[in-house]
């Protein structure tokens, strides 16, 4: 989980928009609007909510955790498994925006 919290952070995808679909995809919450409402209320106290730092997203994965009666491990591994498609997502519509832009 904290690798591919990283290589999203350095893609500039650590924002609360990326990181709450992030959660969703790796179904530790219901796709509902209401979930998607709490786990953005986890983030509502950090300093940038553009950039989220490691271990306030370790936190809400903790937070989530608790209220879930679920053990953190779980969680993370949960996260980890689904990283590599969101990561491949988010390439892919890197290629094609810069495919579009040079016109090909």
């Amino acid at each position: 989980m904290d690798d591919i919290f990283k290589n999203m952070q350095k893609q500039g995808k650590n924002d609360v928009d990326s990181l709450v679909q992030w959660i969703k995809d790796s179904k530790l919450i219901d796709s509902t609007k209401e979930q998607e409402e709490k786990a953005r209320n986890l983030f509502k106290d950090a300093a940038d909510k553009s950039n989220i730092e490691l271990d306030k997203f370790k936190s809400v994965v903790q937070k989530l955790a608790e209220d879930q009666k679920k053990n953190f491990d779980d969680l993370a591994k949960q996260l980890a498994a689904e990283g590599p498609k969101l990561m491949k997502a988010a390439m892919a519509g890197v290629s094609a925006f810069k495919d579009a832009m040079t016109g090909k």
